[in-house]
């Protein structure tokens, strides 16, 4: 570990992935929810980006590969990460972003457009306080007036439970010469061997059984770059709202839609509990004692502007959603920290077949007799949670598609032939949702095929084996040749059925 890297861990790469939670439809749609007013640019799509602390700058690429009336400033003190974005950045001809290799505060002293959005991912929690005072000089400095700031952390009281874990393995990582993967491996085993002993900590703590198990899965990129920064900090929400405070930030709602509805996280006492406090940044912090939560994802705005409930009511209507999965693939429920919450036939049937025939705005649903009979409450409700999970997205306005479509054509090429090699970056770009869909590698690689005119089966097999690769079905292992390419020939064609549908509809191919 190097003194560039001013404690952060050095020397493995941080985790390959790609976020959603900061795409600009999902932005608005979040602020609006809240009643607020999304800045315009982020609903043309004309809009400033910047991503302090981007990693691999993967979710830059992408949101930049969707949005080519857009800007990206990008940036990350890894000589690694930034030298693989900017190969993905040259090889998809992405002309509106910068990506940056330079420490926080040589990113402070740089000139450049006033931001209509900044990222911070992975980043307040694992700083230290004079880097997280760079970051609010830049926020002050450079943030445009109704600007939204997005921001995850460690919160407590959720935290405090894994502070004595991370300090285990801190310590067991830091005996040895040999390399930190094998360390890391050494240090979980050695928490897990703790754990079995039980007593003290282990004995009086809930989840740390179920942490640990969790933790023999992740990569030790995830690990080292989670669990061994020199600066790690948890913090109260209200503690994180005065902060930003002084770069004249407000607190403007959860940037997960779903983590809005209080009735998903509290009973009715505690909401009326939370009701009691003085201040907003008061009653977050009360939510958070009475969840225990241990991670937020919240957006701030600079000078936000509020609407009225009419305006907010307009707004809402005209937002298009879009599904991201086969209607039928629609779970009968969810659950949440108060229990099951189920997903009514009544309205989450009709509602996944208007969508399945395409996007639709609230109002256009609404206007269908089997939802105009839900309630406009329950749709929207709806429309939240499946957004939240993953199952359908808010949708970008139709203006500007078609530069869209050709701009994610040339990016998603580009991701494609990466696939051949590996499984990252693992999404391509949507025009029509202006972020990310996910997909495996042997979908990329059946994807690659059609665009190459290759048989796909004997294509994929091809890649695959050369990585040594074997597949398997129903808990068996594949044994030859004949018996993978047969198995792959049974997954592209439940591909052309099930998934390359779902992939048109959201305009990926």
């Amino acid at each position: 570990m190097g003194s560039w890297t001013e404690g952060y861990v050095g020397g493995i790469d941080y985790i390959r992935a790609v976020y959603r939670d900061w795409s600009p439809a999902m932005l608005c749609f979040a602020l609006t929810l809240r009643g607020w007013r999304p800045p315009e640019a982020l609903r043309r799509g004309s809009f400033t980006m910047a991503e302090p602390g981007c990693g691999h700058g993967l979710t830059s690429a992408l949101l930049a590969g969707a949005h080519p009336a857009a800007r990206f400033e990008a940036m990350d003190f890894n000589p690694s990460h930034i030298a693989g974005v900017r190969r993905l950045a040259a090889d998809a001809g992405l002309a509106n972003a910068e990506f940056l290799e330079e420490s926080f505060a040589e990113y402070a002293r740089r000139d450049g457009p006033m931001l209509d959005a900044v990222a911070l991912h992975g980043v307040w929690s694992w700083v230290s306080a004079g880097n997280r005072a760079i970051l609010l000089e830049v926020l002050r400095r450079r943030l445009a007036p109704g600007g939204v700031v997005f921001v995850s952390y460690n919160a407590l009281p959720g935290t405090l439970a894994h502070m004595p874990l991370r300090r285990l393995l801190v310590e067991r990582c830091a005996q040895g010469d040999g390399p930190l993967p094998d360390r890391i491996a050494a240090a979980v085993e050695f928490a897990a061997r703790m754990a079995v002993q039980g007593g003290g900590w282990f004995a009086n703590t809930d989840g740390v059984v179920e942490r640990i198990e969790q933790l023999r899965r992740k990569s030790p990129n995830y690990i080292a770059h989670e669990y061994l920064n020199g600066d790690w900090t948890a913090f109260y929400h209200a503690d994180v709202t005065r902060e930003l405070a002084a770069a004249k930030l407000e607190f403007a709602g959860a940037a997960v839609p779903m983590e809005q509805l209080d009735d998903l996280t509290l009973s009715p006492a505690q909401q009326a509990l939370a009701g009691e406090a003085r201040d907003a940044a008061q009653a977050e912090t009360l939510r958070d004692v009475m969840t225990n939560r241990s991670f937020r994802r919240d957006l701030f705005v600079k000078g936000g502007e509020r609407l009225g409930r009419a305006e907010r009511r307009a707004l809402l209507g005209q937002t298009r959603f879009a599904l991201l999965v086969a209607a039928d693939d629609l779970p009968e429920g969810a659950s949440t920290p108060v229990g099951r919450l189920p997903f009514p036939q009544a309205l989450y049937k009709p509602l996944g077949e208007a969508l399945a025939e395409g996007p639709q705005t609230l109002d256009a649903l609404l206007a269908r007799p089997a939802l105009a009979a839900q309630g406009e409450d329950p749709v929207l409700r709806a429309l939240i949670l499946l957004a939240s999970l993953s199952l359908a997205a808010p949708a970008m306005p139709e203006d500007g598609g078609t530069e869209r479509n050709a701009s994610c054509d040339r990016f998603n090429a580009a991701v494609l032939e990466r696939h051949r090699f590996g499984d990252t970056p693992g999404q391509l770009a949507s025009p029509l949702l202006g972020s990310g869909v996910p997909v495996s590698r042997i979908e990329a690689l059946f994807l690659l095929a059609a665009r190459l005119g290759e048989d796909p089966t004997a294509f994929a097999w091809r890649h695959l084996s050369a990585d040594g690769i074997v597949l398997g079905r129903d808990g068996e292992r594949c044994e030859g040749d004949e018996a993978n390419r047969a198995e792959l020939a049974r997954r592209h064609a439940v591909f052309m059925q099930r998934r390359l549908p779902v992939l048109e509809r959201l305009e990926v191919v």
